[in-house]
This record gives C-alpha cells, structure tokens and sequence, in this order.
C-alpha cells in the first residue's frame, strides 16, 4: 500500500510541477513560446523531424559518455586531486562521479529547455482553440488547461508512452529549438503590443 501511495503522489507531484513550468515558462518567455507555436502550426512534419534529429544526437552523445565514463572519471579525479591541493579545500565522497556526470547533464540542457518551451507552445495552442468554447473569454484557464492536458496525456498508458508521448514530445523538442534559435527576447507583435500599451497609458497620465 506505502508503495502505491508513493507513485500516486509522485505522478501527481509530477502533473502539478509540470502544468505550472508549462504556464510559468508561456507567460514569462511569450517571445520563444510564440515562435514555437507559429512553428507547430506551419511546418509540423520539419519540426517534428528536428526534435527526431536532435534526440537522436543527444542520445549517440549520451552513449559516447557512458563509453568513455570510466576516462572521464579519472580526469575529474586528477583535476579535483589538483585543485584540492592548489585551493587547501577537501574533496567530498563521489565527487568525481558527480563532475563527470554533470558534462551529460549539462549537454542535455539546452534540449529540456526546448521542449519546456514547446510543450508551453502546445498549451498556448490549446488555449487560443479552446477559447471559442468558452462562455467567457478566460485566456489564463484555457493555458492552465492545455498545459494540464499536455501534461496528463503523457500519463496514459500504452497510447500515452509509446503514441503521445513521441510524437508530441519530438514536436515540442523541435519547436522548442527552434523558438529559442533567436534567444529569449519579444517577438515584433508583442514588442509593438508593449510600446503602445505604454503609450496608452502615458496618454492616460496626461
């Protein structure tokens, strides 16, 4: 029973902390998330097949790592050995594993970042079609929403894993990258949004 309890809560813990990443990253990073789904919607087969290569590549890296870890450790041993030395500070247990480890995380990043932003592409998607069906017009429920249902979709068994879960994960992995290839920054519409927005409201002050 302890066991059950514990992956229920770890499914839901999962399910909350990725619904709020997805609105989080959608409502501070609208530049990268507006660019991604632009993408989704004009080239879904291109971008699908980036995330397909990108994956893949970050996936001949990882089992390059794992070939070449017991290398790795021994240099991050003789670094850590000398640094610890030069700097008088101890070294602590598994450091070595921890530092060469963290090169694989580290190269890895770039591709969380990616689909964080496309899976967010995919709730703001799911919120400007679901706005229509709504009796009021509720921007913010329709995104918590979608990024609910992205995320939840992930869950289901069998369809979730092996239908869901690689087609709309390589989608979002590809429309992420290619939101982020021009960096974090506003997209032209809402840059122009925000300039007459402070524009209105000066000429309110006045």
């Amino acid at each position: 029973m302890a066991n059950i309890y514990t992956i229920v809560f770890a499914v839901v813990g999962v399910l909350v902390t990725h619904t709020c990443l997805l609105v989080w990253t959608a409502l501070i990073l609208p530049g990268p998330v507006e660019r991604a789904r632009k993408r989704l919607e004009a080239r879904p087969r291109t971008t699908w097949l980036t995330g397909l290569c990108s994956c893949v590549l970050y996936a001949g890296l990882a089992v390059a790592f794992f070939v070449f870890r017991a290398d790795l450790m021994v240099v991050a041993t003789h670094v850590l050995q000398f640094l610890g030395e030069k700097l008088h500070v101890s070294r602590f247990y598994n450091d070595a594993w921890i530092l060469s480890n963290l090169l694989l995380w580290v190269l890895g990043a770039p591709l969380f970042a990616a689909f964080t932003v496309g899976g967010a592409a995919f709730a703001q998607l799911f919120a400007i079609r679901a706005r229509p069906l709504m009796d009021r017009d509720r921007p913010l429920v329709g995104l918590i929403g979608g990024s609910f249902c992205t995320t939840a979709a992930y869950f289901l068994p069998l369809i979730g894993w092996f239908v869901y879960l690689p087609l709309v994960g390589l989608l979002s992995l590809g429309a992420g990258l290619s939101g982020l290839r021009r960096g974090f920054g506003a997209t032209p519409a809402d840059a122009r949004s925000a300039t007459k927005h402070r524009g209105d409201a000066a000429t309110a002050d006045l």
